[in-house]
């Protein structure tokens, strides 16, 4: 059973990787489509600006989980690399569990301030007119699978699982 949850998150992350380069993939060919449009005189899409905008936050939200378990995101290792392997370890240890704390505290917030704004009504007025908890969503979300992929790290670290590429404890020092 529980295999079979693991199996089903990681596709999830797998799915929201996916839908992240496609959606940058798709702003990319649509900014320059309407950069190539509006040079020609034939369309503007005032629009596409602020879906970019939108676009790029969303996918920050939704790739940061896929990312972290790759353990393909940005990390400075410099002490860690520095300090004895059980050192290192401790190291790892404390920065996932400061993430999962940041990820769980973020997500709290971000949960409230989306409450708020789907209870008061709240609307973002630009090109495109659309609820604010729309966009504000991904936070609790993105935070929330944040938080469980540190956890996860955690456990591989105490069951004294490797933790992957990215970490001091897999080089062998």
């Amino acid at each position: 059973m529980a295999g079979q949850f693991i199996a089903a998150y990681d596709r999830l992350l797998l799915g929201l990787g996916a839908l992240a380069g496609l959606v940058i993939s798709a702003m990319a060919v649509l900014i320059t489509l309407d950069v190539v449009l509006r040079n020609v005189g034939l369309a503007n899409m005032p629009w596409l600006n602020e879906l970019s905008e939108y676009a790029l936050y969303i996918t920050t939200f939704i790739a940061a989980p896929w990312v972290l378990s790759l353990g393909s995101h940005v990390r400075v290792d410099l002490l860690a690399v520095s300090v004895p392997r059980a050192a290192a370890r401790v190291l790892e240890i404390v920065a996932d569990l400061l993430g999962t704390a940041i990820s769980l505290t973020m997500g709290w917030y971000g949960l409230r301030v989306v409450m708020d704004g789907f209870v008061r009504g709240d609307l973002l007025y630009k090109e495109v007119v659309i609820p604010e908890w729309w966009l504000l969503a991904f936070i609790p979300l993105g935070c929330a699978l944040l938080a469980i992929e540190f956890l996860r790290r955690l456990f591989r670290a105490f069951s004294g699982a490797d933790q992957g590429a990215d970490t001091p404890l897999a080089e062998g020092f």
